[in-house]
């Protein structure tokens, strides 16, 4: 990632941008700020590649005149450009680092996945440079030495630029920006790095800043390598992204230095980022978890081992998941109204009704997963809540629901939106674990409306 000082600006820049979208299907959302080397990309892809663009999206954090200003400067020179552009403020003004990115890539999130586009910034050699020295301080390993670099659905066109190319490019074209002025502060540790540290480290040891890029590009080739280990593991991520698994026997067969390498990646495929103290963790978790148990690690993530699913391949499997579900009040009815009229999908569980009862003693009809309900009768559908008790034939005077969740292997992490069915007031169906006496399951009876179902997990 050496520094290209040789080259016009125009076949610099038009380069750089040919290979970084090469390889990419689909259109772009430029992340646009305002500032000088954005302001670049926004001018050089409307030059080069305008088809690509879906829209331009700019963020104004809310912390003075100059966000105002710079998403204004955005907003108009996109609509000069014949540009989509999407612009938002934020309603609660942060007052960390971290805190305006967080809020920048909810956004920019939200209106990639609006357009089916990836995100593309501006960042450069420079931001990489950075980015790899503030890790090292923060004691990073060779996953974390990758920083920008990394594999990753953002597109960055100059992350092999330096900021002065861009500079330059920005003086001939005339481009019009505004100039952040966190860039000349030293009130974090961005510019604490950038003005200080880097120059110092730079004077004591020439070639320092070449030397960490390039540590940095064999990072993130290993990084490259791990992921491509990662995808013939096996490993399933949900639509939504929030959760992952892949088969315990993967991992088991790995030595603990192996999955110390795996967990985070597995982990970051569901937006989880793993701490030192998490992979440990997980490490010990792989081969001393049974079946049903669970490990908290970094953000309120869970991993749980679990049975294998229904279409999924025989053997325990590993599932990552966010610290991101959300569930009703305790006691609050989901769905409530006559046995004929279930809908077919509260929460994340579809309920189908099926044309003809089991058949005695089949399998089907022992399969807890199917009930039949009472016809006629008034039903709720509400989540489970701690204290819930249920009659069933093994203990009809009652007994913990938790009891049988215990039983059936259900985690902990999925309980708190696990649906029960209530006839008349009376608890009698848990899904998948247990089915209670208020409303007996036997075949042949007209008089049940017999239902089937079925989770659907995020």
């Amino acid at each position: 990632m050496s520094e290209l000082t040789n080259f016009p600006p125009d076949a610099l820049l038009q380069a750089s941008l040919e290979v970084a979208m090469a390889p990419v299907v689909g259109p772009l959302v430029l992340a646009v700020s305002g500032g000088r080397d954005s302001m670049v990309l926004l001018q050089a892809i409307a030059r080069w590649a305008p088809e690509r663009v879906a829209a331009v999206a700019t963020f104004d954090h809310g912390t003075g005149s100059y966000a105002t200003d710079a998403a204004s400067l955005v907003a108009a020179e996109s609509r000069r450009l014949g540009l989509t552009v999407v612009r938002e403020r934020s309603r609660t003004p942060g007052h960390s680092e971290a805190a305006w990115r967080a809020a920048r890539w909810d956004f920019l999130g939200r209106i990639a996945r609006a357009f089916k586009a990836r995100v593309a910034t501006a960042h450069t050699r420079d931001d990489q440079l950075e980015t790899v020295v503030m890790r090292l301080l923060r004691g990073a390993g060779a996953r974390g030495m990758a920083a920008l670099a990394a594999p990753s659905m953002v597109v960055r066109p100059w992350l092999g630029v330096s900021r002065s190319e861009l500079a330059r490019w920005a003086v001939l074209e005339k481009v019009a920006y505004v100039e952040d002025p966190m860039n000349v502060s030293r009130a974090f540790l961005r510019g604490r790095v950038r003005h200080e540290l880097l120059p110092a480290l730079e004077a004591a040891s020439p070639g320092f800043s070449d030397e960490i890029l390039a540590i940095a590009d064999q990072a993130a080739t290993w990084r490259r390598d791990v992921e491509r280990h990662v995808d013939a593991m096996g490993v399933a991520v949900a639509p939504s992204g929030a959760r992952v698994s892949c088969p315990a026997a993967a991992l088991e067969c790995t030595t603990r230095e192996g999955r110390a390498v795996l967990w985070p990646a597995i982990c970051a495929r569901a937006g989880v980022t793993l701490d030192a103290k998490g992979t440990r963790e997980l490490v010990k978790f792989t081969t001393a978890g049974r079946s049903g148990s669970s490990v908290l690690v970094s953000g309120g993530a869970i991993v749980i081992r679990r049975r294998p699913g229904t279409g999924e391949p025989p053997g325990d499997r590993f599932e990552v998941r966010r610290a991101s579900s959300k569930r009703s009040p305790d006691g609050a009815t989901a769905w409530a109204g006559a046995a004929e009229a279930l809908p077919p999908r509260v929460g994340r569980f579809r309920w189908r009704r099926l044309h003809t009862a089991p058949s005695s003693g089949s399998v089907a009809e022992q399969d807890l997963w199917t009930m039949g309900i009472p016809r006629g009768e008034q039903v709720a559908l509400r989540v489970w809540t701690a204290g819930d008790r249920i009659r069933t034939a093994g203990a009809p005077a009652g007994r913990r629901v938790t009891r049988y969740f215990s039983e059936a292997h259900v985690p902990a992490l999925d309980r708190s939106t696990w649906p029960v069915l209530l006839v008349n007031s009376e608890l009698v169906w848990v899904p998948g674990v247990c089915r209670g006496l208020a409303a007996p399951s036997r075949p042949g009876r007209p008089e049940l409306i017999w239902y089937r179902c079925e989770p659907e997990f995020d």
